[in-house]
């Protein structure tokens, strides 16, 4: 589901769906599809058969180009229509702009689709002008900022996803977090997961990605707005936000989701993601549970860990092996990095913080049934 957005993003939503009665057949192929007696009978390739009112496909666009073909104008290695920096095609005079042309991603340089209403707009503007006017105008190119509504959650994207930045073998890293929407003493707030993609080593942002009830598209339109101008995560920091109760937090979920972005390019926050979390092993590495005692009888632990509530974690320093790595985790991962921060000035040398905390962890690895 959404494969526009990383999957820890996604799980929110897919959980979200389970509890509107939403049911999911994943891993499956339809075969055929069978009226039957005013319904549709869905066959599916293991024999399982579903039988429904309406059925909606919604598997894709490929571009339309075949009046461009017929006109004999270049066409792209990923099937849009060539164009250059002017969005002018291989025939002199003639442009083209929209989902069927092929433009270079701003942040990786390869050609890319952009099937986005708000970039066609901006390239008939700049067309109009490159043909009154001469070519003047250039294109920048698109970032891919998307947004959409499931039931009662808002989830949106920008820039490259932590999927997409593999596939093009770029190195990156990504931080989780979690804040509310607006200030939590003003009724009414809900939590907003973030997540960030940008270069480990200059912070350059990559990319992206919020899931929530409210206030996730201004979030999302402020990040794209530093990814395109080239920014950084130490710039989230800078960004200024209007702020009253009603709309946001003196600490709003952009400048968080900087600050611990920052924290990772500067080493000041070693991470572990928790698809790593899901494979560790607890003999080789401690995993450092620093909740409080009636969050831990209350909910979920990782298998193996050690309890030791942060309040007490300077006098029970003793009870953590010090011969091997500790990989700390909490709600959220703000007591997480606190803990982090204690034990690395007690002299413990190899301590990561569960990114995004059990928020982001329970929620990857829920089941999808």
């Amino acid at each position: 589901m959404l494969t526009p957005v990383d999957f820890s993003i996604a799980a929110h939503v897919h959980q979200h769906l389970l509890q509107k009665g939403v049911t999911f057949h994943l891993g499956q192929t339809v075969e055929r599809f069978i009226q039957n007696d005013g319904r549709i009978d869905v066959c599916l390739k293991s024999e399982k058969i579903i039988q429904t009112d309406m059925v909606i496909l919604s598997i894709g666009i490929r571009p339309e180009t075949a009046l461009a073909k017929s006109a004999g104008l270049k066409i792209g290695e990923t099937g849009g229509i060539w164009v250059n920096e002017y969005l002018e095609t291989s025939a002199e005079g003639v442009y083209a702009v929209g989902d069927a042309i092929e433009f270079p991603n701003p942040l990786t340089g390869k050609p890319a689709l952009n099937s986005l209403a708000n970039s066609a707009n901006r390239q008939g503007r700049i067309v109009a002008d490159n043909m009154a006017l001469g070519n003047t105008v250039k294109y920048e190119g698109a970032i891919g900022t998307a947004i959409a509504k499931v039931f009662d959650l808002t989830v949106a994207t920008t820039g490259l996803a932590a999927k997409r930045l593999k596939q093009f073998n770029i190195p990156y890293q990504s931080s989780h977090t979690h804040s509310a929407s607006h200030a939590g003493y003003y009724p009414g707030g809900s939590i907003i997961s973030l997540k960030l993609t940008f270069d480990p080593e200059t912070g350059k942002l990559y990319g992206a990605q919020g899931v929530g009830a409210e206030g996730v598209d201004k979030r999302i339109d402020q990040i794209a707005l530093i990814i395109k101008q080239g920014g950084t995560v130490f710039d989230l920091a800078k960004t200024e936000h209007c702020y009253a109760p009603p709309y946001s937090s003196a600490k709003d979920p952009v400048a968080i989701a900087g600050y611990v972005a920052v924290n990772i390019v500067t080493g000041r926050m070693p991470v572990v993601h928790w698809r790593e979390m899901q494979i560790v092993n607890t003999n080789e590495t401690t995993v450092l549970d620093v909740r409080t005692r009636e969050e831990k009888a209350s909910g979920f632990s990782v298998q193996g860990s050690l309890h030791i509530p942060l309040d007490e974690l300077r006098e029970r320093l003793d009870e953590i092996p010090r011969n091997k790595p500790v990989y700390i985790y909490c709600v959220s991962g703000l007591r997480g990095y606190l803990a982090l921060q204690i034990l690395v000035q007690r002299g413990f040398t190899e301590v990561k913080n569960l990114s995004g905390g059990l928020k982001t962890y329970l929620t990857a690895i829920a089941k999808m049934v």
